[in-house]
């Protein structure tokens, strides 16, 4: 099978003429051992079948990013596919002098290469007229106007490639003049004795010369010195070189487009008289919070009906189940593991489709890199880039789609230091806990200036306390285990658009289904080992003890006290007695252990877990009024005081008590170190802050 590889800056259509090409074929999986999504699909031309293969965006190919790394490598057929046949390099019309260079680098690989000239219906509106024949042969390679959006040019561009499969040299772009020193250099990297690798082109060699050494020692070791040494035995260093081809590059650009392209004076487009209010200081703030506001309101609440849905689909599906099967163990498994261990994966996902349907529209519209604009100085003093904002706003509502939707960001350590602190931020689980505590230790206490409550008030402040502790945490990993400077936010605006329906609804269709099928698997591994912990070993209370609470009309309140007993006796009740000592400097006893325990499975499940702890039953139909009770209990049978209350929040409120959000962190690194990590400083983080808590309000007198 031909293989086509599509590749573009970022900005320039690249994906949706992909999805033009293959339609229902795409399919999405991702570069080996790599996050970095990798499309495929196929087209049929004249009988002919073509593999069709979506590059990562990028401007350049020297690698200073994992998208120019992974489109060198597909490019140099590292991931076992071969050389593609043809490389369509899709170019913006309106923005050919940067488009150019892409195309340039692409054809030094000695690739056959045809340009898909895109947007030309914006760059005639702009006043920019190009003379495409003229630019095609001093090329030497096809060019193909196209609006892609509407499949304009499609069946031009489908015959320009069939006739470069045909004869390659049609594709075939003519060198560029390089300077002496170029290719001096290239010369002595290609002619090294000592080379790890065979580089046969000059765009290979300029990779190797120009990449950063951290992305050359990953394609093959020592590489580094041994660049270096080549070309120090000619008198030349890397950054020159790097410098020297690219002026080259752009010096060929420019003289082509002298002649061939004229822009005509025009008035102001409808993309700068909105950046006018989208990018003003005071007015684009206020833009940007109310757009964020919307997203955020609809991803925490929006998908309200469609989260109780698949509880009670979940809920219903289990007791058929349940009554179907015979009672035994593997109903237990089935029932109390598997099935809700796929529950709990699938109650994310309208949380997950809707963020990534906003932030596909957001991204598709041009908006996106506005508020990236915005955002960057503030959070440039945490370390962190100003693309890391939708990923923590998002994690307000569900932690787990928030770090998914770090794969926006290009920089692999911003990436993970976002990752790593978007957990800090107070998801929607916590809050039922916090209303748990509040209803339970601030109930009487009267409202502060006569309307302010005193948990209404608490509850703020766990969510301001996770985002300021959240940039502390980020200036520190900064220094520590993801040092490096926050990248430079270097990105093109691009013009407004209507973003296309098709292609929004495949990016989250794809991304959605990618995390029930590889995410939900560990989910549900994790919920089946949290299940046998609090439901083993099966013991029965003795007799002499259920007689006490067989009392006749109250069955229920005796069933719910044997469920109590059985899971302080469970493997989960040992283990909560077990960290007792350690958890007991905070004010909480094994019965918090417990939840504690229990808790890792979704942070909310601590309400349900202390209420079979302390024999409340189910939550009914008035969740808000079985956390009062639950809390009640908790003050009743444990004396809970307003301080461990407190002290229990902020342990809530910093520690990683989701399994869902652990499994996320490791699927999306690729490596349980980094989610071990996030368990680890996150939980001591909080025990450090709740026992400070406790301590200070000791110290203040507010009680034991």
């Amino acid at each position: 099978m031909r293989q086509i590889a599509i590749a573009g800056n970022p900005n320039t259509g690249k994906t949706t003429l992909f999805n033009q090409l293959t339609g229902a074929s795409a399919r999405v999986g991702n570069y080996p051992g790599i996050t970095v999504e990798r499309r495929q699909g196929r087209r049929t031309v004249g009988g002919e079948a073509w593999r069709v293969v979506d590059l990562p965006g990028c401007y350049s190919l020297i690698a200073l990013s994992p998208e120019e790394e992974i489109a060198h490598h597909a490019l140099t057929g590292r991931y076992g596919d071969g050389r593609p046949d043809v490389v369509v390099v899709v170019l913006d019309a309106n923005n050919l002098a940067r488009n150019l260079s892409l195309l340039l680098q692409v054809a030094e690989y000695g690739l056959p290469v045809v340009g898909a000239l895109n947007m030309m219906d914006e760059a005639e509106q702009a006043g920019v007229a190009l003379d495409v024949d003229a630019l095609q042969q001093a090329l030497g390679c096809p060019l193909v106007p196209m609006v892609a959006r509407h499949g304009e040019g499609l069946a031009a561009l489908e015959a320009a490639i069939a006739d470069v499969l045909r004869d390659p040299s049609l594709g075939t772009v003519t060198d560029t003049a390089w300077p002496e020193s170029v290719s001096q250099a290239i010369a002595a990297v290609r002619d090294a004795e000592a080379g790890p690798v065979a580089i046969r082109q000059s765009g290979e060699a300029l990779w190797w010369i120009g990449s950063s050494a951290e992305r050359v020692e990953d394609a093959a070791a020592g590489a580094d010195a041994w660049i270096r040494a080549a070309l120090a035995a000619v008198g030349l260093d890397r950054a020159a070189i790097r410098a020297a081809s690219s002026q080259a590059r752009f010096a060929r650009i420019d003289a082509l487009l002298a002649t061939m392209q004229e822009r005509q004076a025009k008035g102001p487009t409808w993309t700068e008289r909105i950046d006018r209010i989208v990018l003003h200081p005071v007015l684009g703030v206020l833009t940007f919070l109310a757009v964020m506001g919307a997203l955020f309101q609809a991803v925490f609440a929006g998908v309200d009906p469609a989260i109780d849905a698949i509880d009670a689909a979940g809920g219903a599906i289990s007791g058929a189940v349940g009554g179907w099967m015979a009672e035994g163990l593997l109903r237990d498994v089935v029932v109390d593991g598997v099935l809700a261990g796929v529950a709990g994966t699938l109650v994310f996902v309208p949380q997950i489709a809707v963020l990534f349907l906003g932030v596909a529209l957001l991204e598709d519209s041009g908006y996106l890199a506005r508020a990236a604009v915005l955002m960057d100085r503030l959070l440039g003093r945490a370390g962190l880039p100003g693309t890391a904002f939708v990923p923590l706003l998002s994690s307000f509502a569900c932690n787990v789609p928030g770090i998914m939707a770090t794969r926006t960001m290009a920089n692999p350590s911003d990436r993970l230091v976002t990752m790593l602190v978007a957990p800090l931020m107070s998801c929607a689980a916590r809050l039922p806990v916090y209303t748990m505590v509040t209803a339970a230790v601030f109930a009487g206490t009267a409202p502060l200036f006569g309307f302010l409550s005193v948990g209404g008030l608490l509850i703020s402040a766990m969510y301001l306390a996770g985002l300021l502790l959240a940039l502390l945490v980020a200036m520190v990993l900064r220094r520590t285990v993801a040092r490096g400077a926050r990248s430079a936010l270097l990105l093109e605006l691009p013009p407004y658009r209507l973003p296309r329906t098709a292609d929004v609804l495949r990016v989250v269709w794809t991304r959605v289904w990618t995390f029930v099928r590889e995410t939900g698997s560990i989910i549900v591994a994790l919920t089946i080992v949290l299940w046998a912990l609090m439901s083993f070993p099966a013991r029965e209370p003795p007799p002499e003890l259920v007689a006490t609470w067989s009392v006749e009309g109250k069955e229920d309140a005796a069933a719910r006290k044997k469920s109590a007993w059985q899971l302080e006796h469970s493997a989960a009740g040992t283990i909560g007695k077990a960290v007792e000592p350690v958890i007991a400097p905070l004010g909480f006893d094994w019965r918090i252990g417990i939840g504690l325990v229990g808790s890792f499975a979704a942070r909310e499940v601590l309400v349900p877990v202390m209420g079979r702890v302390y024999g409340r039953g189910d939550a009914g139909d008035d969740d808000d009024v079985y956390q009062q009770e639950v809390g009640h209990s908790m003050v009743r049978v444990s004396g809970m005081t307003p301080l461990v209350g407190v002290a229990l929040m902020v342990f809530f409120a910093v520690a990683m008590q989701c399994m869902s959000t652990l499994a996320v962190i490791v699927r999306e690194t690729q490596s349980w170190r980094w989610g071990l990590l996030s368990l680890g400083y996150l939980n001591g983080l909080a025990w450090l802050l709740a026992f400070a808590t406790r301590q200070l309000g000791l110290l203040l007198g507010w009680g034991s």
